[in-house]
Formats: structure tokens, C-alpha cells, sequence
């Protein structure tokens, strides 16, 4: 589900994404202005207008994700 005028939705959307990690209910990609090497943003994949909307699962799963990419990251190459 996407929103008009939401930049992660048209980021997504784009088809510029580089993405590091799909689910069912998660998606990650790398940041296209990044802040630092490895800049990944971890996002739910349905838009949700304020954060109180995520549900717990979806929480936890956004959570494990991002812990296992950053450990990814951390390996060095």
C-alpha cells in the first residue's frame, strides 16, 4: 500500500531502491542519500501515517531485521 506525497512510499515505489532485505511485512534498503557508509533504512512494508500504528509483531520483526543487518554490516569484507 502506498501514500501519494510519502518519500519512503516513492522511494519504493521508484524502482531505484537498492534493497538489502524483503518480507512479507519488512523491507530495507540503502539509504539514497546516506549519512554514513552502510546507511540502510529498515521500514514496514504497509504505510502507516504515525508510528502508534504499528503493530507489535510488526515491531519486533523491524527490530530483528535491523539487528541482523547491522551485524551483517559489522562483518568485515
Amino acid at each position: 500500500m502506498t501514500t501519494e506525497g510519502c518519500v519512503f512510499c516513492h522511494i519504493v515505489e521508484s524502482g531505484d531502491a537498492s534493497f538489502v532485505h524483503e518480507s512479507a511485512t519488512v523491507i530495507a534498503l540503502m539509504d539514497i542519500d546516506p549519512v554514513t557508509p552502510g546507511h540502510v533504512l529498515v521500514l514496514p512494508r504497509a504505510h502507516l501515517p504515525v508510528l502508534a500504528d504499528l503493530a507489535d509483531d510488526v515491531a519486533a520483526e523491524l527490530d530483528a531485521d535491523a539487528s541482523t543487518i547491522r551485524a551483517l554490516l559489522d562483518q568485515p569484507s
